[in-house]
C-alpha cells in the first residue's frame, strides 16, 4: 500500500476496533482457535453496542481480526479498519504492551485527528481501554498512562480482577455482564461525542510502535536473499517474485503475502519486535565484523545461488560464522521448476552455507531440517529459529550488555553486492561495505555432508 492518499470515504466505518495480543499458534492452527476468550468478549460487546447504538448494518459494529487467515489480505483489512473505525479498544495486559503489532495498531489509530463535540475536557481521545488482565500502573507505557480513564462504573469485580477473569470464572458472570454493558455504553458515547478523521492509506505495519522498544534480544532483523523479476536465472519464471527480494512469495499458491511480511507477523506473535532489512546491508555488517545489534533471520531463495556474485557474498558471510543469524530455506516441492533443479540447488546450498546449515542441524527442534516445504511448516518452525538466534546473540553479549566484538582476521577482496542491490531497489545508497572478515576453523563442506546423514547433538531452540 504505497499510495498515501486517503481511503475511499464510502468504506463502512465500524464503531470500534478491538485490539488484543495474539496468543502464539501451533502449526496449522487458525487464529480463531488461539484467542477464544477475546472472541467471546467481542461477540458480547457487538451485541451490546448494537442494542445501544441502533446499528443496523449487515456487518457487526466492531472489528476483530481473529477470522483473518493468511492469503485473505489481512494486513490491508486491518489497516483499512484502523483508518475508518470510530473508537479504538485495546485489551490491556502485560503481553499487549510487549506486542509490536499492538503498538503499531495503536500508533495507526492515534495518527488520526480527533475532534470533540463537547467543549473543553482536555485533549480529546477516541481510545477506550479495557483491563483485560490487570497491569500495574508502573508497567504501563507512557501513551497508556496519559489516558485519563475512569473504570468506576464498570463494577467492583472488574476493577479488582480485570475482564478476562470475570469471563472465565462462572461465579463472576453477573460482574462480567455489567462490565460489558458499561464498556459498550462508553464506546457508543465516545463514538457519538468524538469525530475522528479518516486516516491515510498506509499499512499499519509501517508505523513505529507506540510502545517502548523491548530489550534488543527480543528484536529480530529479517533479511531476504532472493531473486526478483528483473534478475531471474535460466529456468526460473517470475510468478513468485516482485521488484525486490523482499517481495518473494515461495508459497504463492498458499498466500499472496510476501514471505518476509509473513515472517515478521509470526515473529510479532511471539513477542519479537521484527523489522525487514535489506540483505545487502545485513551482509555488509557481518563482513565488516561489526557487533551484531540484534538476532537475525535469513530467508534464502536457493535460486539466487545460481548467481555467482550472490553466491560468493553468501559464502563469505557464512565463513564469518554469524551464529546469531538463523537460516530458513523456504522451498515449495510442488513447484515443477523447483523439482527439476532440486538436487543441483541443494548441493549449492550445502557448499555455500556450511556454518549456517550446521548451526541449524545442531539446534534443538531443528535437527534434520533442510528446506521448509509449506507455509504451515514455516510458521511452526520460525519461532524455534528466532529463539535459537536469540540465545546465540545472548552468548555474544559482554558483561556490560553490549555485544562482544567479532574476531577479525585477514579478508580477501569480495564482490560488491550492495551496489547491485541498490540498482534493484533492495538496498540503501549509503556507500560500499568494508572488507570481509574471515572465520578460522570453519567446518568444510564434507563435514556438513557427513552431519547431514544424521542428527547432531546440541542445545538451543526448545519450546518457546
Amino acid at each position: 500500500m504505497a499510495d498515501q492518499e486517503g481511503w475511499d470515504e464510502d468504506i463502512p466505518r465500524p464503531i470500534f476496533f478491538l485490539s488484543y495480543a495474539h496468543s502464539p499458534r501451533g502449526a496449522g492452527r487458525p487464529r480463531s482457535v488461539s484467542n477464544l476468550w477475546e472472541a467471546r468478549l467481542f461477540r458480547d460487546l457487538c451485541e451490546a453496542v448494537t442494542d445501544l447504538s441502533g446499528w443496523d448494518a449487515n456487518e457487526p459494529p466492531g472489528f476483530m481480526d481473529s477470522g483473518l487467515n493468511v492469503g485473505e489480505g489481512w494486513s490491508e483489512r486491518i489497516s483499512e479498519t484502523l483508518a475508518h473505525c470510530r473508537v479504538f479498544v485495546p485489551l490491556y495486559s502485560v503481553h499487549y504492551f510487549k506486542s509490536q503489532a499492538c503498538g503499531q495498531e495503536w500508533a495507526a489509530f492515534a495518527s488520526r485527528e480527533v475532534l470533540s463535540e463537547t467543549p473543553g475536557g482536555g485533549l480529546p481521545s477516541a481510545i477506550v481501554p479495557v483491563q483485560w488482565v490487570r497491569v500495574q500502573e508502573e508497567r504501563l507505557p507512557p501513551v497508556a498512562k496519559a489516558l485519563q480513564f475512569d473504570h468506576q462504573a464498570f463494577g467492583e469485580g472488574y476493577r479488582t480482577e480485570g475482564m478476562q477473569p470475570l469471563l472465565k470464572v462462572s461465579k463472576f458472570q453477573s460482574d462480567y455482564q455489567l462490565a460489558v454493558y458499561r464498556l459498550a455504553q462508553r464506546i457508543v458515547d465516545v463514538s457519538e461525542r468524538m469525530r475522528v478523521r479518516i486516516g491515510a492509506r498506509r499499512d499499519f505495519q509501517d508505523f513505529d510502535s507506540a510502545f517502548p522498544a523491548p530489550d534488543r534480544r527480543r528484536t529480530l532483523r529479517i533479511s531476504v536473499a532472493a531473486c526478483d523479476v528483473d534478475h531471474l536465472p535460466d529456468g526460473r519464471s517470475g510468478s513468485s517474485y516482485g521488484t525486490g527480494a523482499h517481495e518473494w512469495r515461495p508459497f504463492g499458491g498458499q498466500s499472496e503475502e510476501s514471505i518476509a511480511r509473513r515472517a515478521a507477523s509470526v515473529a510479532r506473535e511471539w513477542e519479537f519486535h521484527a523489522s525487514i532489512e535489506p540483505f545487502a546491508d545485513e551482509a555488509a555488517r557481518v563482513l565488516a565484523g561489526e557487533r551484531p545489534s540484534a538476532p537475525g533471520l535469513l530467508l534464502l531463495d536457493r535460486w539466487t545461488l545460481l548467481d555467482t556474485q550472490h553466491r560468493e557474498v553468501l559464502r563469505q558471510m557464512d565463513a564469518c560464522n554469524p551464529t546469531w543469524v538463523g537460516l530458513m530455506e523456504p522451498w515449495d516441492p510442488q513447484d515443477p521448476e523447483n523439482a527439476s533443479r532440486h538436487e543441483e540447488l541443494r548441493a549449492l546450498s550445502e557448499r555455500t552455507l556450511v556454518n549456517l546449515r550446521a548451526q541449524r542441524l545442531q539446534r534443538a527442534r531443528l535437527r534434520g531440517v533442510d528446506v521448509v516445504s509449506s507455509l504451515n511448516e514455516f510458521e511452526s518452525m520460525l519461532p524455534h529459529v528466532a529463539l535459537s538466534a536469540m540465545h546465540a546473540f545472548e552468548e555474544l553479549e559482554g558483561p556490560d550488555g553490549s555485544s562482544a566484538p567479532s574476531e577479525a582476521s585477514g579478508s580477501p577482496p569480495r564482490p560488491n553486492l550492495r551496489d547491485e542491490h541498490i540498482k534493484r531497489g533492495n538496498g540503501r545508497p549509503n556507500g560500499s561495505p568494508p572488507g570481509a572478515q574471515g572465520a578460522p576453523n570453519a567446518p568444510n563442506a564434507s563435514d556438513h555432508a557427513a552431519a547431514d546423514e544424521g542428527p547432531s547433538t546440541g542445545s538451543g531452540g526448545g519450546n518457546p
